[in-house]
């Protein structure tokens, strides 16, 4: 087994915009949606995908065998033992799909011979284990069993994709959401047409869930 790797306090970067939003369950959910369009994490890079998933995500094994197709910068994993995460990678994790091509993207599944020339395949060395970031998409019922610890954690998102998001959304957010941005209070239902976010490509932001005033 290897050692577990204790994640530095580095702070990260910051000339990202902070948001720290709290709310209700229910409307944590709803950022889950982020989830699918693509966030970034820091993470240790260098390790397995099985041991990214454990280690890195906190996916129980229970998780794990919910993850049906596995996605490592465009293509399929079916040994994630082997398989490794870099600096810059882009990992998609699904539970089961419908049809063929769910079938077929399925690791280990009867149909992953059929794709032999895309699946991913290790070429580097093994290399030693450090921070980095990588860009995490996640689907279906794999955001409610993964979604509320990475959002809690903190995920860097594209300023564009979270302004788009916060505008959809500017009646849905009651008095029981509280917003801060770099330490100041802001209303979040106005964030998204505000000018707050000019000239930022990302913005770190962390979603928790608390009680709802009332």
């Amino acid at each position: 087994m290897p050692e577990r790797y204790e994640m530095t306090t580095e702070p990260i970067d910051e000339t990202y915009p902070r948001l720290a939003i709290v709310d209700d369950e229910a409307q944590v959910a709803s950022f889950f949606l982020l989830l699918q369009q693509g966030v970034k994490i820091r993470r240790r890079v260098g390790c397995s995908v099985d041991v990214f998933l454990r280690e890195e995500i906190g996916a129980g094994p229970a998780t794990i065998e919910r993850i049906q197709s596995i996605m490592l910068d465009g293509k399929p994993v079916d040994d994630i033992a082997s398989a490794l995460v870099h600096e810059g990678s882009v990992l998609a994790l699904s539970a089961a799909m419908p049809g063929l091509v769910g079938a077929t993207l399925r690791r280990g599944g009867a149909y992953s011979s059929f794709r032999g020339a895309i699946t991913y395949h290790e070429s580097g060395a093994v290399c030693a284990p450090v921070e980095g970031w990588i860009k995490v998409k996640i689907f279906n019922l794999l955001m409610a069993a993964l979604g509320p610890d990475l959002l809690r954690k903190g995920v860097l998102v594209s300023a564009l994709d979270l302004r788009g998001f916060l505008m959809e959304r500017a009646g849905e957010f009651g008095q029981g959401c509280h917003a801060e941005l770099d330490g100041r209070p802001i209303d979040i239902g106005m964030f998204g047409k505000g000018t707050e976010l000019e000239g930022k490509d990302h913005v770190f932001l962390t979603v928790d869930a608390g009680p709802v005033s009332g």
